[in-house]
């Protein structure tokens, strides 16, 4: 049997990193290393170096990221330094290491101005700079490490909530449908809702496959914002009403896409683990709760 990866996972205790840390510590495949804030700031080149390459890391996985969509409007250093700049000083410590360096993005780095969803394929055209500073990530990224996966997800819920997001969108509906308040969600923005635990197991599989380039890891299909909310009450046999509203109708700082569903024509050459539909993934999160 050969000896396990050497893992570092960057972003342990947010949304996606705590269902990595999770997964991954019941694989023996993997020895995981669970680095927070505390533990690294990617903003510093010195203290990535530092902590990087104090070990023979074979992986480094980078899910941390500024995510507050509306606040990058206005703290914009603050986005690109964490999104790209960041991104870029693990890149180099991964091509000192020969590690392979995974980046999370995105579905924000498209425009979403069409109907069809997005492949690896089509052309990137951020409209917000969230979305633009996760572009620049990944380009930095390609451009710096030697081996790179760059895996992009969309609308993602996962146990531990989005830290400074006070929860994520289905735990969000769940409380309010509970506490009998108002409900009103857009239904004219469409994406493809991600389970983070679903994003570990892709992980894994992409890994063991040596998968390099971009891929679009999103639970399959896509919907609309007031179908997924309608979907979780729905599935948490909770009935209460959901009043659709146009996306006009809640202005915010930041511009977001119309539709940016993500669908993957990579997947299937690489690896036989499939993402599942977005309405399976939600019943499993519920079941877990």
């Amino acid at each position: 049997m050969s000896s396990p990866q050497k893992v570092a996972l960057i972003g342990a205790n947010g949304q996606l990193g705590s269902d990595i840390v999770s997964y991954f510590s019941d694989c023996d495949r993997y020895q995981l290393t669970a680095l927070t804030r505390a533990d690294i700031d990617i903003t510093n080149p010195e203290n990535v170096h530092q902590v990087l390459t104090s070990q023979k890391f074979d992986v480094v996985i980078n899910s941390a990221a500024y995510v507050r969509v509306d606040d990058c409007e206005q703290e914009f250093n603050t986005a690109f330094n964490v999104n790209a700049i960041g991104a870029m000083h693990i890149a180099r410590a991964c091509r000192e290491l020969d590690a392979l360096c995974v980046y999370i993005s995105t579905d924000y780095v498209f425009r979403g101005d069409r109907a069809d969803p997005y492949t690896e394929a089509d052309m990137p055209d951020p409209i917000n700079i969230y979305g633009t500073s996760k572009l620049t990530g990944e380009y930095l990224v390609k451009q710096t490490a030697a081996r790179s996966l760059i895996l992009r997800i969309s609308s993602v819920f996962g146990k531990a909530g989005a830290s400074g997001k006070g929860g994520n969108f289905v735990e969000t509906m769940l409380k309010k449908a509970k506490a009998g308040d108002p409900i009103k969600v857009v239904n004219d923005i469409f994406m493809s809702p991600t389970y983070t635990y679903d994003v570990a197991r892709l992980l894994d599989a992409l890994l063991q496959a040596d998968a390099t380039g971009i891929i679009h890891g999103a639970n399959t299909g896509s919907c609309s914002w007031h179908q997924f909310a309608s979907q979780v009450l729905s599935l948490a046999q909770i009935d209460h009403p959901i009043e659709p509203i146009p996306a006009s109708a809640f202005p915010t700082k930041a511009t977001r896409p119309m539709n940016s569903a993500l669908i993957s024509d990579r997947l299937a050459d690489l690896t036989t683990f499939k993402m599942r539909p977005w309405q399976e993934a939600i019943a499993a999160y519920i079941q877990a709760r």
